[in-house]
């Protein structure tokens, strides 16, 4: 008798308060590879230099430290450029495999209890032949 008031309660959660939380799950999922990979700030500094590694212009004009300060500084902003780019690339990627896992998910989420009495029955009969 037990034993089928579990059944009936998991299948109640199941299909009631595990869509719930398979939502809040995926929600968290997205926020976390958003703020692991910093997306927001990598955005608002994609063209900074790489590690902040920048020159200084020196005060009074010489020709010659003026342009490898120059060189310098631009080398900087196109390593962290490309970096950036790389990184940002990466991220979207994996927010594109969520995206489209998600509905993946659901579907096995919804055949799950089935999927499981299928694989339990198939090793039953495994185990005896």
């Amino acid at each position: 008798m037990h034993f089928l008031y579990l059944i009936s309660s998991y299948t109640k959660w199941h299909y009631t308060e595990g869509f719930k939380d398979l939502s809040r799950n995926w929600k968290s999922f997205i926020l976390f590879i958003l703020h692991f990979f910093s997306l927001g700030f990598l955005f608002r500094t994609w063209l900074a230099p790489f590690g902040r590694l920048n020159e200084e212009y020196k005060k009074g004009f010489n020709a010659e430290v003026f342009f490898e300060t120059l060189v310098v500084n631009t080398l900087m902003r196109i390593v962290g450029f490309v970096l950036r780019t790389i990184v940002i690339a990466a991220c979207l990627l994996v927010l594109f495999l969520a995206i489209v896992f998600a509905p993946v998910a659901l579907v096995l989420w919804v055949f799950m209890p089935f999927i499981i009495l299928f694989l339990l029955a198939l090793g039953t009969v495994n185990l005896f032949l």
